[in-house]
């Protein structure tokens, strides 16, 4: 009996360790990702919201080396989703990349950053410049000479 409790447990850590190591979210130096409901990631067992994103690419960029990061699912990602995940990988210095069906592409923020948008076009079809701020006149007082 005894022999066959302790076949029993060693059958099951095996079983769980290899359940682990299929359910290993990186694959070719690439951290895959799944979306998830109200903006959130899934990554193995993991739901993830944003910060935590952050930190857990953070943290297996300096432990697994990643590379990048992969959005699995691409066509079920909202665009907010994939723009998580290119300022998260830009912000690590990781390449990004989307699945759509089945293709594998680099990924392209949807959502630009203000700082790169193009300048704001007037009617006359040049670019909107802000007129030039007016100097408020400057005034010296009079100078009295209290000895006249």
């Amino acid at each position: 009996m005894r022999k066959f409790v302790l076949a029993s447990f060693a059958v099951a850590a095996v079983l769980s360790a290899s359940l682990a190591f299929a359910r290993d979210p990186i694959r070719d130096g690439k951290l895959e990702v799944k979306p998830a409901k109200d903006d959130h990631f899934e990554a193995a067992e993991y739901t993830l919201g944003k910060a935590e994103l952050y930190g857990y690419v953070s943290d297996l960029k300096e432990t697994k080396k990643i590379t990048g990061i992969m959005l699995l699912r691409g066509d079920k990602a909202t665009p907010n989703q994939k723009h998580l995940i290119a300022i998260t990988a830009k912000a690590q210095q990781l390449e990004a990349f989307i699945d759509l069906d089945g293709k594998v592409q680099t990924l392209v923020d949807p959502t630009p950053s203000p700082d790169t948008a193009p300048p704001a076009i007037d009617n006359a079809g040049a670019a909107a410049t802000a007129p030039p701020a007016a100097t408020p006149a400057t005034t010296t007082p009079a100078t009295t000479d209290p000895g006249h």
